[in-house]
């Protein structure tokens, strides 16, 4: 298969998988059991594809010290990392305190209830693998492969930061719906968008997903510690 063809086959099963799994778990399953089902098979399919893509096609030997750019995670790359995080973690926290009275808590019960995570036990366990785990996942899926084939496919620097970052940002819209207001979910979607677009930026500039990862992780935990304090 052509390079081109090859990339922009991959790009595009990556890139629906993520929101076609929140529409079969949120409209078109009545199952929560295969809801979550469907939900761990999109996360083997969108890790699987860029795996192949850079242990297979391009013929890499697989080092975690590698995939996670350890050796070009600089002390300006730490430092930016931080900083980022530390930034988005104050717009969430200020957000939270300014806007948080307004948001549906029992919308947001009746739609999380299903899942457990009303159970602090079990909410604990999920925040950690939302901050530790799925924030690398989605580092390596989104700015390391989509935001590579992008920029393979188009060979410019701001389409890749973009297009990422509007496909990073498709999911989480389309997950926010259930549980908050039209504007609410338009600010959601704004903040989410500039956070993907720096971390692509983040990505580009040191090419090292130990940065990205950090900014986003401590990005997720102001993010799931306004949900305890919505929550409980």
């Amino acid at each position: 298969m052509e390079r081109r063809t090859a990339a922009f086959l991959s790009l595009l099963l990556v890139a629906l998988m993520p929101t076609t799994s929140i529409l079969f778990a949120y409209s078109w399953s009545s199952s929560e059991l295969a809801g979550q089902a469907f939900f761990v098979f999109a996360k083997l399919w969108i890790i699987g594809i860029p795996l192949w893509w850079l242990y297979r096609l391009e013929v890499k030997a697989f080092s975690i010290r590698d995939l996670l750019g350890l050796d070009k995670f600089s002390v300006q790359a730490r430092n930016e990392s931080i900083v980022s995080g530390l930034g988005m973690f104050a717009v969430i926290a200020a957000t939270y305190f300014v806007l948080g009275d307004s948001v549906d808590i029992d919308l947001m019960r009746d739609e999380i209830g299903a899942t457990g995570l009303l159970n602090p036990t079990t909410f604990f366990l999920g925040a950690f693998y939302w901050i530790f785990i799925n924030s690398l996942i989605e580092e390596f899926v989104f700015r390391q492969f989509i935001g590579d084939r992008l920029f393979e496919l188009t060979g410019n620097n701001a389409a890749s930061v973009a297009g990422s970052a509007v496909i990073f940002t498709l999911h989480h819209t389309v997950a926010l719906t259930y549980y908050f207001a039209l504007w609410q979910n338009a600010l959601a979607t704004i903040a989410i968008l500039g956070a993907g677009a720096i971390w692509s930026i983040l990505w580009l500039r040191h090419r090292s997903l130990a940065a990205c990862w950090v900014s986003h992780a401590i990005a997720d935990v102001a993010v799931f510690g306004v949900a305890y304090f919505l929550l409980f």
